[in-house]
């Protein structure tokens, strides 16, 4: 059993801590907002949680609220222990996760930025992705506990390649959602029966976002997978770490959400920018 504290209790969060519990680690964790796992020791903050942990695993939205809980006067830096393992789950920019493992480095901590894909449902039943970056030779502890949340564990290079790879895949994954979209609006406007022309997509060119896209675009999923805000968000953290380079397909999608999220619809699932002009006509049930 490893003492194991999760920071950040968002959709995926909340599955990780969930999962390591029902392995038989000791899981403590602490939210902004309290009472997201009732039947978990809650700790009063970030240091509390980081100083009993032997793992700590920082799973937060954005630059600003990772900054806060490991830099804070209360954060994780604050209470982690030499020799406690520091993982950063979050989809973050590169910038912040340079300086964040330099830090860690200056105190002798060992740190892994891992950003996780699978989604909520990879989240719930604890066949996350982890996408590493940091030393290839990870401690026993920690591979003692990935198990509990993950399928696959990939190491892209020294810390700091984990969130590259996520940025990478990210884009990639939000131009397929949109192209998909609009394939679907061009099959309505061409007059041909959507549910033939959905299920035929989904069989070629197929793949999980060409099934998530058609699901989603039929029945907009209740909890959401994925909100257009936290895509904005990836997209624009993908665009600074390439900033300068000619990305015209990046640049469009990222236009599409940053309107999405203009329009109101930040916390809707990001399967919303396939419905922000002319949604097709009604199509009768997703099936594959």
């Amino acid at each position: 059993m490893t003492k194991v504290a999760v920071v950040g209790l968002g959709i995926m969060g909340r599955g990780m801590a969930a999962n390591l519990a029902a392995s038989g680690h000791d899981v403590v964790v602490w939210n902004r907002t309290p009472g997201r796992l009732p039947e978990l020791p809650e700790a009063a903050g970030p240091a509390q949680a980081a100083a009993g942990a032997e793992v700590v695993f920082e799973v937060t939205a954005d630059d600003a609220s990772s900054r806060q809980v490991w830099l804070g006067a209360d954060g994780i830096l604050a209470g982690a222990r030499p020799g406690t393992v520091l993982v950063s789950s979050a989809t973050l920019s590169v910038e912040w996760v340079s300086e964040l493992a330099a830090r860690c480095a200056e105190r002798g901590l060992s740190f892994y930025d891992m950003p996780v894909t699978g989604g909520a449902e990879g989240a719930r039943t604890g066949n996350l992705v982890m996408l590493v970056g940091g030393d290839p030779d990870r401690p026993a502890v920690l591979d003692g506990v990935l198990p509990a949340i993950s399928r696959q564990v990939s190491h892209f290079g020294p810390a700091g390649a984990g969130t590259r790879f996520k940025l990478v895949l990210n884009a990639l994954q939000a131009a397929h959602l949109a192209a998909f979209g609009e394939a679907i609006s061009m099959a309505a406007a061409a007059g041909l029966d959507l549910d033939q022309v959905g299920r035929a997509l989904v069989e070629r060119p197929g793949g999980v976002i060409s099934q998530m896209a058609w699901s989603n675009l039929v029945t907009p999923p209740e909890p959401i997978n994925f909100s257009a805000g936290w895509a904005a968000k990836d997209l624009s953290y993908a665009r600074r770490m390439d900033a300068g380079a000619h990305r015209p397909v990046l640049d469009a999608v990222l236009s599409l959400f940053s309107r999405a999220v203009a329009e109101g619809h930040a916390q809707e699932d990001w399967s919303i920018v396939n419905r922000l002009d002319s949604p097709p006509a009604p199509i009768s049930a997703a099936r594959s």
